[in-house]
This record gives structure tokens, C-alpha cells and sequence, in this order.
């Protein structure tokens, strides 16, 4: 997946960049929404010139950002149905808020690994510069 930004601010090997996503001009419910201009950190490889101002092209492989929503949005969901299940397996005469709460914990764990997945692997799972597409007159 490549987006076009543009580099606030160059931080040793990485820059802050904003844009405004393509993507939301064409939804729907653009009025409805907080975000209309995001800001991404990007790595800087070593023999690219990139300075503040510049229009450069990021890219995030797509099985990376797929697998990024698998942690945040789905796991907690998965670890909720397991540990709802676990509950009433090891606890048969346990009512149904226990069964809940063993499932709420489960949201947890799963929010909480993808967190500690995110630290682990955060500089290989952040978008890199790929090339400058426009420098500022």
C-alpha cells in the first residue's frame, strides 16, 4: 500500500508526515469524521534526501497492515469466546457474569499482546520512504 504525505519534520532515520488520504474523500461519511488529516511516522533510508516540506511516497506492504488489524481488532475477539468458553468448562456451576468476565479478560489479553507485538516490532512494521516525489520552491 502506497500513500502520498508530506514530511513535517525529518527525526534522525525517521519523519513525521501528514496527509489527507484519498480514500476519504470518496467515503460516505467524510462529515462525520474526527480524522481529517492523519500523521504517520516513516523510516528514512540512509540515501534518500528528505528534508521538512517535502512530498515524498510511503509504503506499507499490504500483509503487514492486514496482519496489524488481525492483532488489534480480532484476537481480542477470538481470546473473548475462548476464555468465555475456558470459564464455564473449568467453573460448570459458574453463572453467566463469571462467564463474561473470563471473556472480558480475554479482550485484554488480546489487547495486551498486540501492544507488546507492536513494541517488539516496531521499527520493522512501520511504513518506509520509498521515494521524493516533490521538494518545496
Amino acid at each position: 500500500m502506497n500513500e502520498r504525505v508530506t514530511v513535517r519534520e525529518v527525526i534522525g532515520d525517521r519523519v513525521l508526515c501528514s496527509c489527507t488520504t484519498s480514500a476519504c474523500k470518496s467515503c460516505s461519511g467524510n462529515s462525520f469524521c474526527n480524522i481529517k488529516v492523519r500523521e504517520i511516522e516513516a523510516l528514512k533510508p540512509a540515501h534518500t534526501p528528505v528534508e521538512a516540506g517535502d512530498t515524498v511516497e510511503i509504503h506499507l506492504p499490504p500483509g503487514k497492515t492486514i496482519f496489524a488489524g488481525f492483532m488489534v481488532m480480532i484476537l481480542p475477539l477470538i481470546l473473548f469466546g475462548v476464555l468465555y468458553y475456558l470459564t464455564g468448562r473449568i467453573l460448570p456451576a459458574s453463572g453467566e457474569g463469571l462467564r463474561v468476565l473470563g471473556g472480558l479478560i480475554g479482550i485484554f489479553l488480546g489487547f495486551g499482546a498486540s501492544w507488546f507485538y507492536s513494541r517488539a516490532t516496531n521499527s520493522r512494521n512501520i511504513p518506509k520512504v520509498v521515494r521524493v516525489l516533490e521538494k518545496p520552491e
